[in-house]
């Protein structure tokens, strides 16, 4: 019954962990980049090769062969009986949007040049910004300052001001219903919108995002400014570096950034993760210590004496038995920061391998028969099998070695205490491998190819401890206590 309580809440507790990940790190998302989404997502009628919008519609305007937007918020709102926009209030938001598009150009046309302004700011990006952003800040200048937007500032002023005019009035005018209806379809494009992190302007997949520097990113928190950030970077560096490869050089990018992020990860654990190795090879004179104390669960005193010999044997071999609380320490905001740079980075919109997007969920691509075609999902399967073997592979190995070693330990007669501990903490990691697994399903296609480089990696470390241990005066200490262990048990 309390093993099942314990599962049960190590389960529990890995659940909640891996729901609040995902919020661990803030979204680097502008108001502008929402609207272009917004766009793309609503609105755009055709793409050229590039996935650029080519044409665009205006608000009202229904297509029944795309099935646009609007088409389908309108028939919704013709079922539900709720006032839908007229002739007269289409045009009226039209020509409002004809002014804002000639002013914030204006604006933009002082800032950037003219090569960007062809580039990125054209008039679909400004029909986009003027339709669900708009601005009423300022600059230095006491201008209206076009480039910091309000989602949806424009829409609700308009649509106000269109109400109280005589030649419109609320009869011409769509309903409170029919707004919220149509803000919330658009809403939802952008609700979990994270792939927003691009140290410069750019358009990924048809969607213009807004570059974001660096002292940018410290204003969203410390761990967006120390570590996601500059993770997001190193992708898009990389990536820019091999975009001649196509999608498998953003393949290379993930490696790298993997190869990185785990080099500096094992220069800081290195000589904890080589100590908590080394813990192993005192089983035997930690078995010496435990067999004096059979009653540690339950008698206090025997606890308190145990928990004593214990701390002398480690100080002794110089070994922090904290030693995996200091690695978890380093491990968990790096590992956050890794997730929040996987999911942010605007680049991974762009690359794709044998038609699989790496910013795609990694869970929604093994299922999604409708839109992605039967390589694509190959590849995500073959990308996640890849990834939940290595990972169990790489949790399961130091156990492995560790039995092994324990071969050729000398037995002594079984404690109560050690076998709960034994027992708890292989249950423990057995959770673990499996949420972990879990985990990846949620996880956005490079995320999954972190994980499975990173797990590979991993595997190497566990050997080459294992190396050095073997090649160290430890296994000749070793030695020594197995030979305590024996005059102890003949005692």
């Amino acid at each position: 019954m309390k093993r099942g309580l314990k599962l049960v809440t190590i389960v529990g507790l890995f659940i909640i962990a891996l729901a609040s990940l995902s919020s661990c790190t803030k979204s680097f998302c502008t108001v502008a980049d929402k609207t272009q989404t917004m766009y793309y997502k609503g609105y755009a009628k055709e793409f050229d090769e590039n996935k650029v919008a080519t044409s665009y519609y205006g608000f009202g305007e229904e297509d029944e062969t795309k099935k646009n937007v609007t088409y389908t918020i309108n028939e919704k709102a013709r079922t539900e009986g709720y006032l839908l926009p007229t002739a007269e209030f289409n045009t009226f938001i039209e020509a409002k949007i004809d002014g804002y598009i000639v002013e914030a150009k204006a604006y933009y046309e002082k800032i950037y040049s003219a090569e960007e302004m062809d580039k990125y700011y054209t008039k679909e990006y400004f029909y986009a910004l003027a339709l669900f952003g708009g601005s009423d800040k300022t600059d230095s200048e006491g201008k209206v300052d076009y480039t910091k937007n309000t989602l949806w500032y424009n829409f609700d002023m308009w649509v106000k001001e269109a109400r109280a005019k005589d030649d419109l009035g609320i009869e011409k005018c769509p309903d409170n219903n029919y707004i919220n209806g149509y803000k919330a379809q658009l809403n939802t494009y952008v609700a979990n919108l994270t792939t927003c992190i691009s140290p410069i302007t750019d358009t990924y997949n048809g969607i213009t995002i807004e570059g974001k520097k660096w002292k940018d990113a410290w204003n969203n928190g410390v761990i967006e400014g120390l570590l996601v950030y500059p993770i997001a970077w190193l992708i898009y560096t990389f990536a820019t570096a091999f975009q001649a490869l196509g999608g498998f050089g953003t393949f290379l990018a993930i490696f790298f950034v993997t190869l990185i992020v785990r080099g500096v990860l094992i220069a800081l654990t290195f000589k904890q993760t080589l100590a908590q190795q080394k813990m192993t090879l005192l089983q035997p004179e930690l078995a010496k210590i435990q067999a004096k104390y059979p009653n540690a669960q339950t008698n206090d005193y025997e606890k308190q004496r145990l928990g004593q010999e214990q701390m002398a044997l480690y100080k002794k071999y110089k070994i922090n038995p904290f030693g995996m609380l200091i690695i978890m320490i380093f491990q968990f905001p790096i590992f956050i920061a890794v997730w929040g740079a996987m999911q942010g980075s605007s680049v991974l919109m762009s690359g794709e391998i044998f038609g699989l997007e790496f910013a795609a969920s990694t869970g929604a691509s093994l299922i999604a028969f409708k839109t992605l075609p039967w390589h694509a999902i190959l590849t995500a399967w073959i990308i996640f099998v890849l990834m939940a073997a290595a990972q169990f592979l790489s949790m399961k190995l130091p156990q492995w070695l560790q039995k092994r070693r324990e071969k050729k330990t000398p037995k002594l007669g079984k404690n109560p205490s050690v076998d709960q501990q034994q027992k708890t903490m292989k249950m423990v990691n057995n959770v673990m491998v499996v949420m972990i697994i879990v985990m990846g399903l949620s996880l956005p296609i490079a995320m999954s190819i972190y994980w499975f480089v990173s797990a590979l990696i991993s595997l190497g470390q566990s050997f080459l401890t294992q190396a050095l241990i073997a090649k160290s005066g430890t296994m000749k200490n070793n030695k020594n206590v197995k030979q305590s262990a024996v005059k102890g048990m003949k005692k």
